[in-house]
């Protein structure tokens, strides 16, 4: 989950250069995704319907997870990201000539 913030906070943003996957926020999303799972099966014992649906909806955006390190919408990529990929377009480099 980490390596997901930094990327969507800006901290890491070294990888964005060479690839055109989304993989580290789809990291972010997988992460917060298992934490739900993990945090459902400590309350298991002690309220197992809470516990039920915090798995099921954590499974659910780890789900979003997988699909979010291949494509996202613009409006989840951070605002850096989708900056930075419309100055590299086309007709962007050496002035838009």
């Amino acid at each position: 989950m980490v390596p997901g913030l930094l990327a969507y906070t800006g901290a890491w943003r070294r990888w964005s250069d060479s690839t055109v996957l989304h993989w580290p926020f789809g990291v972010a999303w997988a992460g917060t995704g298992l934490a739900m799972v993990g945090a459902g099966s400590l309350l298991w014992a002690r309220a197992e319907p809470v516990a039920d649906v915090l798995q099921q909806v954590g499974l659910c955006i780890c789900v979003v997870g997988i699909v979010a390190a291949f494509w996202l919408p613009a409006v989840l990529l951070p605002a850096w990201y989708r900056e930075a990929k419309s100055d590299t377009g086309p007709g962007q480099g050496a002035g838009g000539r």
